[in-house]
């Protein structure tokens, strides 16, 4: 790998990105300052001027800092802005941690690109972590979605490395004359993953040279045939928490179509894992014979049949403090919701209110018990909009001045719609919205 290979494959892979800046995840390790080196060396040829963030996850102690440190050094030295962000390290009770510790890194490196105005999040996965993530999902008995591994693209993060070994990259920054830093645990073989990559793929390598390449590889073709074949899938409508989907068009599906109707749907979803073959399965039992009656999928979003429809129930919102509105802003509420106000997105739950709001003391919350909308209590307009009995309880409203002014899903308050003088947009974006982003 060097610079012109690097510019070449980024231009045939990411062409919408040329000029426009791109936020690097810097963590110090060889990959992550090969990237960074590469976007560096490329300046001028891609337009791409690099910004970089680097996650402090708070785990490592003495060395976690020492990372952080090298990272500060390097980017003065480059010429790079780079910026901080800290992790809380302790995930919620029930939660795995490393499933934790890496959706919260996404998140915190999604707010750095938007706080900055980048374009795109790139990290260095290689073609050595693809192999090590298809190696991973096989043995866990995924289904085809989980093996065709690390997606080169997904929203607005990018992996411009994907095809590169990870002995090219270090061989290149030591003809630089560039050091990076080892993480000590990445050494062991307690983890599944660091168990394929110091035990199980050096013996692969031994008995077959190209088995990173050719896994690689496997997972690039697999990961193509995946996107067709889940695109010509679609065809049945995919349900959502307030919109079932009629049985029929789906039960006629090839299975292998069906399977990729799941696996699509799945996508979209705050999931640890792609449906595994024991779930995709079951799936099949559910549609032919009616038993089970449902699916779980995972972190419990649960696919449902009644009858002759099928109905994706999602998990329990939790209800939330109030949560201040400014303008413009975008707030993260649980269960992967995320509203806005003054920012247009196009997200499907969307109203133009009054330039009034600006004036209001304005703050999302779940209504309140016995609360009500004109003339109606607000879980009878919840439930009347399709929002399933699981989020009524905790579905946000944006607040005004101490009464609500938009129930998304269901409408505007009287007095607060947008008016001749413009309107402001409010959102709030449903987790499979945000997902499909990220």
């Amino acid at each position: 790998m060097n610079a012109t290979a690097f510019a070449a494959s980024f231009r045939e892979n990411f062409p919408d990105l040329v000029r426009l800046p791109v936020l690097v995840a810097l963590s110090g390790g060889s990959d992550s300052v090969a990237l960074l080196r590469l976007l560096v060396d490329c300046r001028d040829e891609l337009g791409c001027d690099p910004l970089a963030v680097h996650v402090q996850h708070h785990l490592r102690g003495a060395e976690g800092d020492a990372d952080e440190a090298f990272c500060r050094d390097l980017c003065h030295r480059l010429d790079v802005p780079l910026e901080v962000r800290d992790l809380e390290p302790s995930p919620p009770s029930g939660l795995s941690p490393e499933d934790w510790w890496r959706r919260e890194r996404y998140r915190l490196l999604e707010d750095a690109r938007v706080a900055r105005q980048c374009e795109a999040v790139a990290t260095a996965h290689t073609a050595d972590d693809q192999a090590e993530t298809v190696l991973l999902k096989l043995l866990r008995g995924s289904g085809p979605g989980g093996v065709a591994g690390i997606r080169r693209r997904r929203g607005r993060v990018i992996r411009p490395l994907l095809g590169a070994r990870r002995e090219a990259l270090r061989a290149w920054l030591g003809s630089l004359g560039q050091g990076w830093r080892e993480d000590t645990s990445n050494a062991g073989i307690d983890r599944p993953r660091t168990w394929i990559r110091n035990e199980v793929l050096p013996v692969l390598g031994r008995g077959a040279p190209r088995a990173v390449e050719h896994l690689a590889a496997f997972a690039s073709s697999l990961g193509a045939d995946e996107a067709v074949l889940t695109e010509m899938a679609r065809g049945a409508a995919r349900p959502e928490p307030r919109v079932p989907v009629p049985l029929a068009p789906l039960r006629a599906l090839p299975r292998a179509l069906r399977h990729r109707w799941l696996l699509g749907l799945a996508d979209g979803l705050p999931l640890e894992e792609a449906p595994s073959r024991a779930q995709l399965a079951l799936f099949d039992r559910m549609l032919d014979l009616g038993d089970p009656r449902a699916v779980d999928l995972g972190r419990r979003w649960v696919v449902r049949r009644r009858g002759e429809s099928l109905h994706l129930s999602p998990p329990p919102l939790v209800r939330f403090s109030e949560t201040p509105a400014r303008m413009p802003s975008e707030v993260e509420l649980p269960g992967g919701f995320r509203a806005r106000l003054g920012l247009d997105t196009g997200a499907r739950l969307r109203a133009g209110l009054s330039p009034a709001v600006a004036r209001a003391s304005l703050r999302w919350r779940p209504a309140r018990a016995g609360e009500r909308f004109g003339d109606r209590p607000v879980r009878r307009v919840l439930a009347a909009a399709g929002v399933p009995p699981e989020w009524r309880a905790a579905w946000p409203v944006l607040d005004a001045d101490g009464t609500i002014a938009w129930i998304p899903a269901v409408g505007v308050a009287p007095g607060w719609g947008g008016g001749a003088d413009g309107a402001v947009i409010a959102e709030l974006e449903e987790p499979w919205e945000c997902r499909r982003k990220s």
